[in-house]
């Protein structure tokens, strides 16, 4: 008897149930690692859209805030009523607003619920019922040091020009390249500065329906004072759906903020400290397993569900302005 022969038994294969029972068991297999897989992306694509609106978020805010922390500040000083328009310049007006650099009583303002400003919108236009927020105050740069005249890439801006008690608003063009008269030109040796000069800062933040990266995606943009001097407009970044702030007004001299009103309705009598500012984000691709459910309630708004498949992102913040004034 061959002994290499095996039996017949173990020589034969699988049987037809023992294969379905593979195949079954593997195809579970398959379509659960699928699942898993789905899963894992369908998180991690809400994950990035989740991170893109949070980076997009705080570009927006810290652009915004980084305004309001220096509004009302001048130079040498914090006090608006000392600051006066150089009578021999000619400022830059926003359509029929002729004060547009020089309106430094407003060093915090802008409109409710509307674009009012009478220079065009850029970006499509503006987002119907968002806010404008208007910021004024002089460069955090200083034009060092001190001269009688101003270097000639500065003299074409809006520049303000301070001592401890007074400032004047001016364009060095108009006064032959000379700052006004009546402050130091120079600066002493070994101590502080008698006179400071540094550029004009004016910017006016507003939602537009369109943006640098689609039509239809809206952004944040600005109205800035640029060389001219001139008002341009640049977008500071897509994605923003709507920008929103109140003012935190004191009324009792203890420079904490007693109220928050809208925009245009500060009291008389009322000093802004404060600022909180209401920005909401969306994404700009639809995510087919997110389905917008949220009414939004914010500042004076009351907006229902959306009901699409946008991403968005509601944040807040309240600044102090440092440099107001009690």
């Amino acid at each position: 008897m061959d002994s290499n022969r095996q039996p017949r038994q173990a020589a034969a294969g699988v049987s037809l149930i023992e294969l379905l029972v593979a195949l079954t068991i593997g195809l579970v297999m398959m379509v659960g690692a699928v699942t898993v897989y789905l899963k894992a992306r369908d998180t991690y694509a809400a994950s990035e859209s989740t991170a893109r609106l949070q980076e997009t978020a705080r570009y927006a805010l810290n652009a915004i805030e980084s305004d309001l922390r220096m509004a009302n500040f001048w130079g040498l000083h914090n006090r608006a009523d000392f600051v006066s328009a150089n009578t021999a310049s000619t400022f830059p007006a926003c359509g029929t607003i002729t004060n547009w650099a020089t309106d430094v009583a407003n060093y915090v303002a802008g409109n409710n619920n509307g674009y009012a400003l009478s220079c065009a919108a850029s970006g499509g236009g503006a987002t119907s019922n968002t806010d404008v927020l208007i910021t004024r105050h002089a460069s955090a740069v200083r034009l060092s040091p001190q001269s009688p005249t101003i270097a000639t890439p500065y003299r074409t801006h809006v520049l303000v020009v301070s001592s401890r008690t007074a400032a004047e608003i001016f364009v060095p063009e108009d006064l032959s390249g000379a700052i006004p008269t009546g402050y130091a030109t120079s600066d002493p040796t070994g101590a502080p500065p008698l006179a400071d000069t540094r550029q004009m800062t004016v910017n006016a933040y507003y939602v537009s329906r369109d943006s640098s990266v689609a039509t239809g995606y809206p952004a944040l943009r600005r109205k800035v004072l640029i060389a001219g001097p001139a008002i341009s407009d640049e977008e500071v970044i897509p994605g923003v759906e709507d920008l929103q702030f109140q003012i935190g007004v004191d009324t009792t001299g203890d420079a904490n903020a007693d109220l928050f009103v809208n925009p245009g309705s500060v009291p008389a009598g009322g000093l802004p400290v404060s600022v909180r500012v209401w920005l909401r984000i969306r994404a700009q691709d639809v995510d087919v397993a997110h389905k917008d459910t949220q009414a939004y309630t914010y500042a004076d708004q009351s907006i229902p569900a959306p009901g699409d498949m946008y991403r968005r992102l509601l944040i807040s913040k309240t600044i102090q302005l440092r440099n107001a004034r009690p």
